[in-house]
Formats: structure tokens, C-alpha cells, sequence
């Protein structure tokens, strides 16, 4: 195994190689997409007024995916990747003062921030659509996957230690969100010296997108990746944070195990899939969306902290195994001419359709802390059924 893991890591461009460490640098840092609903709740809101305070960020910072893919096309995807980087490090900052003097407009503010800098969350599949070669795209993913969930497994216990078990006090909690304002500055400037370039683009300005030229395995491999972020949506921390807080003593340190269990799985699958024959890509598919419907029902079903970190685990590997194909099913519907206008367009679909979803969430966790992941298992199965009708002809159809 390790054998393999090693033989595809120096398959890969120098570009892929470092771009996944930069991932698994940045891995420590997200732990503040717990830490920031967890602390919405320990503050005094509500799961719905949270949810509320979400949507109303989302909102105001949806413009940003409007123009994205149009940049994508004629920009350095470094400069948006060390972007995101430094504006995310600003939220946090935001975020803990807000915390700290409760002032819900603060928390409002800097969760917009947050959303400017995730408007450039394209940027992040651009780069990976040129620099993990198209031959053997699917072992890219797993080794995109297996490196940063390797760092997740070993940071996140100690993070959680710390701030929930260590110290405990929710004063620290928020304090520490400078300290993850700092890294992630440090990780931005980290991007531009480190992260190889790829170039304004391989073509100076794309050629006028017509609707008629937008292929149909794309629009339902799009249709699918939407429905598929909506179940998502449904599950959003936030949710999961509520959940922790009316199932666990320690909430935090629950979020924190969920997170760490969550990377177990990929750790141990990814390696797998670098043996595993593209032929065997819609078995994997239909395995994996499946894993992730019935991880959404155990915690629609769960009262229990043991049974959350047994779907965490199940939710995991059915991620390991589904995304790495997911993805290569995806890109292999679009065309390299337009793949900044319809990576970034997609990703302001999700955006308009999702603007409304933290509060949608929310609302329904308020009515019944455990249906939105009831809603989002029916949700993905919706989805795989999209997944299936674009990747059987390009799986099966590789065996002819």
C-alpha cells in the first residue's frame, strides 16, 4: 500500500504535489468551521437565528460567484488561492471580537467576510483541473484526499483537547480564533511563494459561451453536484454543532472526535482506490453516495454521541470512496475552454440556491433537531441517481 501511495505521489506534476500539502497545511485552521457554529451557539443564538445570521452573510456576499468564473479564465489561480487565505484570517479576527463584546452585527459582518472569501472557492477546482493530469485524475483525488484527512486524524484530537478538555472555558474558545487568523495569514503568504503558477490561462480570453455548446453530461453532472451541496447544506456544521450540543456533555470535544473519525476512513480507503481500475468507478459511486445517505439517517436517528461518530466514520468512507470518481466524472464533461466560466458558474448556482439554506436549516433544526439530516438522506439518493446516468457511459464505455 504504502508502495502504491508512493509510486502515484511521484507520478504526480511538482504543481499537484505541493498543492495538496498546501491543502493539508490549511487542514488545522478549517477546524474553525466547528468551532465558529459551536461558539454562534455557546454565545446565546439559537440554531435558527444562527442559521438566519448565515444566510443573511450568504446573501451579501453572493455577488462574488456571479463574476468568478468570468476572472477564472484571464487570472493566476495562486493569487485567489493566497486571496481566500488572507480574507478568511480577517473573519476570524471579526468573529472574535464580536464573540467577545456580543454584538450580533459583528458576527454578521464577519461571516460575510467569510462568504467573500469562500466567492472564490473556484479557483480551488481550476487548479486542480489543470495541474492533476486527466489520464489519472481519479488517483490525484485520493491522494488529494489522503494527505490533508491524514493531517485532520492527528491535529483535530489535540485541538479539540485543548480547547475543550484543557482549558474548557469559552473566553480561550474565542481567543483562539486569532490564533487561526495568524496561521491563515501566514498560509496565504505561504501561496504565493510556494504554490508553482499555472499561468493566466492556456488561452487569453475564452471564446463566447453558448447555451447550445454547454454539454448535456455536464448539466446533470452540474444538476447532480447542486442537489448533492443542498444535502450538504442540510448537514452544515451548524446543524451537526446542535446536535452535539443536545446529545453531548461536551459538545466541543464531540465536534472535535466527529471530525477526527470523520478523517479515519479516508486515511484508510484513499490508499485503496490507487489500486482500484476505473472500470470499477460506478460500483464505487453508487457504494459510496449510498454510505453517505445512511450516514445522514444514523444521525437523523441518533440520540447518542456513539452512534453520531459511528455516521461520522460511515460518511467518511463513503466520501473516500465516491469523490475521487465523483470528481472525474465531472471534469471530464468540460470542455478546457470554458472550464473557469463553468467551474465558476456552477459554483454560483450552488451559491444562489444555497444563500437561503444556513436559515432553512436552521428553521427545521429548530422544529426538530434531527430532520434535516432525515431530508438530506433522501436528498443524495436524488443525487446518485444524477451521478449514474453521466458515469456509466464513461466507465463502462472505457472497457469498449
Amino acid at each position: 500500500m504504502l508502495k502504491d501511495i508512493v509510486e502515484w505521489w511521484g507520478r504526480l506534476p511538482t504543481a499537484a504535489r505541493r498543492y495538496i500539502v498546501f491543502q493539508a497545511l490549511t487542514i488545522p485552521v478549517l477546524f474553525t468551521w466547528i468551532l465558529v457554529p459551536y461558539l454562534m451557539l455557546a454565545t446565546g443564538l439559537s440554531v435558527a437565528e444562527a442559521g438566519i445570521v448565515l444566510t443573511i452573510a450568504s446573501a451579501v456576499a453572493a455577488l462574488v460567484n456571479a463574476v468568478i468564473g468570468r476572472v477564472l479564465d484571464r487570472a493566476e489561480p495562486v493569487v485567489f488561492i493566497a486571496l481566500i487565505s488572507f480574507v478568511e484570517g480577517v473573519a476570524y479576527l471579526v468573529y472574535m471580537y464580536g464573540f467577545l463584546v456580543s454584538i450580533v452585527l459583528l458576527v454578521v459582518v464577519a461571516a460575510v467576510i467569510e462568504r467573500l472569501a469562500r466567492g472564490f472557492y473556484p479557483v480551488y477546482a481550476v487548479y486542480e483541473y489543470d495541474a492533476y493530469p486527466e489520464e489519472f485524475r481519479e488517483k490525484a483525488f485520493a491522494l488529494h484526499n489522503l494527505v490533508p484527512y491524514l493531517v485532520q486524524l492527528v491535529t483535530y484530537p489535540l485541538i479539540g483537547y485543548v480547547l475543550a478538555v484543557l482549558t474548557g472555558k469559552l473566553f480561550v474558545q474565542i481567543a483562539s480564533l486569532c490564533v487561526f487568523a495568524s496561521a491563515s495569514i501566514v498560509l496565504g503568504l505561504l501561496a504565493i511563494v510556494w504554490l508553482p503558477k499555472i499561468g493566466v490561462r492556456r488561452i487569453e480570453v475564452s471564446q463566447p459561451l453558448l447555451l447550445r455548446r454547454i454539454p448535456g453530461a455536464f448539466i446533470r453532472m452540474g444538476l447532480a453536484m447542486i442537489v448533492f451541496g443542498i444535502a450538504f447544506e442540510l448537514c452544515q456544521p451548524l446543524i451537526v454543532a446542535n446536535l452535539f450540543v443536545k446529545i453531548a456533555r461536551n459538545p466541543l470535544l464531540g465536534l472535535a472526535l466527529y471530525e477526527t473519525f470523520a478523517a479515519l476512513p479516508v486515511v484508510m480507503i484513499s490508499p485503496l482506490i490507487l489500486r482500484v481500475d476505473r472500470r470499477y468507478g460506478v460500483l464505487l459511486l453508487v457504494l459510496g453516495m449510498g454510505l453517505i445517505a445512511l450516514a445522514d439517517l444514523l444521525l437523523g436517528l441518533t440520540y447518542r454521541v456513539e452512534i453520531a461518530l459511528l455516521a461520522a466514520v460511515t460518511a467518511s468512507a463513503g466520501y473516500a470512496l465516491m469523490d475521487p470518481f465523483f470528481m472525474d466524472v465531472l471534469f471530464s464533461t468540460i470542455p478546457k475552454d470554458y472550464r473557469g466560466t463553468l467551474l465558476g458558474s456552477l459554483a454560483a448556482l450552488r451559491r444562489l440556491i444555497g444563500i437561503m439554506m444556513p436559515a432553512v436549516a436552521g428553521l427545521i433544526a429548530g422544529l426538530n433537531t434531527h430532520l434535516p439530516f432525515i431530508l438530506a438522506t433522501t436528498v443524495v439518493v436524488f443525487s446518485m441517481g444524477l451521478t449514474l446516468s453521466v458515469a456509466k457511459p464513461r466507465y463502462y464505455g472505457s472497457r469498449q
